[in-house]
């Protein structure tokens, strides 16, 4: 079975341009980001229809709970407006001051992840680490980052349409799309 995993924080979740740690340390910050709506239809789309698909998706966020101690429970505030059907087990925290998204996941599994296991991420560390375990990988690409466009391969843009989204990321599962580094 393919798994998509959706990440939040500049992906289903704005990022915030400028954005400090401190900010990310204040209270309200995470359950404040503004929904990325076209990603969130795009993903509950494919939830409703991942049998019909075959596939499996969740949201794969990590959370810092010393550095950032609200971000746990934000982040679960934020998934409960937003993405309220979604089950618990699709909603995967990773500890980050203790795994990187693809260990998380291969324990969460029991199993390595392959190129049938995709990320959706706007950061190009967490995809970089995600290929090098042997997962597939795509840009998520907002309106603040990739800007000398340092990733390679699939692209999600932010301009893209929730049908446009959704179209993609199933045309991608079943390898009839072509890796694309297409303009934001």
């Amino acid at each position: 079975m393919k798994k998509v995993f959706f990440d939040m924080d500049g992906v289903l979740a704005e990022y915030r341009n400028g954005c400090t740690e401190n900010d990310m340390k204040e209270k309200g910050y995470f359950s404040s980001l503004k929904p990325e709506m076209n990603m969130i239809n795009a993903l509950t789309r494919l939830a409703l229809d991942s049998d019909e698909l075959g596939i499996r998706v969740c949201v794969l966020t990590k959370v810092y709970p010393t550095q950032f101690k609200y971000s746990v429970s934000e982040k679960l505030q934020w998934r409960d407006e937003y993405l309220p059907d979604l089950f618990d087990s699709e909603f995967v925290m990773v500890n980050g001051e203790e795994q990187e998204k693809s260990e998380a996941v291969c324990d969460l599994t029991g199993g390595a992840i392959n190129e049938d296991c995709f990320l959706i991420d706007d950061y190009n560390p967490n995809l970089a680490e995600w290929i090098k375990n042997g997962g597939s990988a795509v840009k998520y690409v907002n309106k603040i980052n990739d800007k000398n466009r340092s990733f390679v391969g699939n692209r999600i843009l932010h301009t893209m349409s929730e049908d446009e989204i959704y179209t993609y990321i199933v045309s991608m599962l079943n390898g009839t799309t072509t890796p694309t580094n297409a303009a934001a």
